[in-house]
């Protein structure tokens, strides 16, 4: 039978993770982030949840995208190259950027060694 006086109190408490940070690390430094380094996005979705160029509305999947900074408008590559770079004005808000405003979105990878199409082959061992 155990008892109410069998709780270690100050035990319970070193088994405490630590507390979270005030400021979330940036992933690339490892630094705390600042508020003026955030960008809010327009993002434009889909009924399914998939992103859609601001621009011409196709939705961005493995394509090239870029972000214009100043006016958060996220528009595909060949886009922003053939109506938004020409002006150096975004099509959207009318806002003029200059080129450290422009942000290039990569597609995302994950820890698989496979990503995208896979084509499995089978493997015919020979013993000698």
């Amino acid at each position: 039978t155990s008892s109410s006086d069998d709780f270690d109190y100050a035990n319970e408490i070193k088994m405490l993770p630590p507390p979270p940070p005030d400021r979330p690390p940036s992933p690339m430094s490892g630094e705390p982030l600042k508020l003026k380094q955030l960008i809010p996005l327009n993002l434009n979705y889909e009924k399914d949840g998939g992103v859609l160029c601001s621009v011409s509305h196709k939705r961005i999947t493995t394509q090239p995208a870029v972000v214009i900074r100043n006016s958060g408008q996220v528009m595909l590559k060949s886009v922003f190259d053939e109506l938004a770079k020409p002006s150096m004005t975004c099509p959207i808000t009318g806002k003029k950027f200059k080129d450290k405003d422009v942000i290039t979105l990569i597609k995302g990878k994950s820890g698989f060694a496979a990503s995208g199409n896979v084509e499995a082959k089978k493997y015919n061992p020979t013993l000698t």
